[in-house]
């Protein structure tokens, strides 16, 4: 007998099969995934006093994404992604430090503290000022937009994976090297600041590749000719992305992200839609149109 029921239930389904679910439906299924394979990790005493001081100082619980979670679920969400496959067994101490700086104050991307239960008003995380890095993106065709700032410093839309490498580069005495090649993914379950998420496959999607280049990436003074001498701190795509035209269901996109590799490789920063959008077999090719992927510097 499985050890995990809803998850084999959930990715034993078919996109097709998933987008026929009412989306209410599709989250809670989502929600007993997550939480099934939270009971079955090994107990953590720090993770469980973290829990007990998140509810005290947000009673009203935390959403993620479009999901309203548990605080140990949430906390793998913001880590792994919304694809329990890519969980672990037991919490790790990076978990654990993630945690800690959660409760500091230093909210990921994609949290929502709720009010408490007398007022559900959604309370959108408070963003710091100082030492932001915007990230807008628009997705063309039929009006995808996506318009999300994102904390620069602490993580919460850049990777690990990214936040370790300019942090060494930066501060210590191992360098960075600039990749050879950037190319955009899309995703239909959340990647995390360990990477995971669920990326497209099949139906002729590929991630678009636009390496570094000054033909490829406007520079803050929003030109492709010479270094960035700008004041706003934006850079932004020259041209448009275009994904292949869909040739089987995509599922609903919700996220975007940007990696270093055409296939595998490491995800650098990962973003959500405002707007999830279902890809369908013969829809129109997706696209960004040119300078609507945007970084913002601050």
């Amino acid at each position: 007998m499985s050890t995990h029921p809803n998850r084999d239930l959930l990715y034993g389904m078919s996109i097709d099969e998933q987008e026929d679910m009412p989306r209410q439906n599709l989250l809670a299924l989502r929600r007993s995934v997550y939480a099934e394979h939270a009971r079955q990790m090994e107990p953590s005493a720090a993770i469980a006093q973290w829990v007990a001081q998140m509810k005290l100082l947000c009673p009203g619980g935390v959403k993620v994404w479009e999901n309203e979670l548990g605080w140990a679920e949430a906390l793998l969400v913001v880590r792994y992604g919304e694809d329990t496959r890519h969980w672990p067994s037991a919490f790790s101490a990076g978990d654990v430090l993630r945690a800690t700086n959660w409760m500091k104050g230093k909210i990921p991307t994609g949290v929502t503290h709720l009010k408490s239960t007398q007022d559900m008003t959604l309370v959108s995380a408070a963003f710091l000022v100082a030492g932001l890095v915007g990230f807008m993106a628009t997705m063309g065709t039929d009006g995808w937009m996506s318009l999300l700032f994102l904390p620069f410093l602490f993580g919460s839309a850049m990777t690990d994976f990214l936040e370790n490498k300019l942090a060494d580069h930066l501060f210590r005495t191992t360098t960075y090297s600039q990749p050879s090649v950037l190319a955009v993914g899309l995703f239909t379950a959340a990647p995390g600041e360990t990477g995971g998420g669920t990326e497209v496959s099949g139906g002729s999607y590929a991630r678009v590749q636009r390496n570094p280049s000054d033909s490829n990436w406007r520079g803050t003074h929003a030109s492709t000719s010479g270094a960035s001498s700008g004041t706003g701190g934006v850079v932004d795509n020259a041209a448009v992305l275009t994904f292949p035209s869909p040739t089987a269901n995509w599922g609903t996109v919700s996220h975007q992200g940007l990696f270093d590799a055409t296939t595998s490789g490491n995800l650098l920063i990962y973003g959500a839609l405002t707007q999830s959008k279902t890809v369908n077999n013969g829809d129109p090719a997706p696209n960004f149109p040119a300078n609507a992927l945007t970084f913002t510097f601050a």
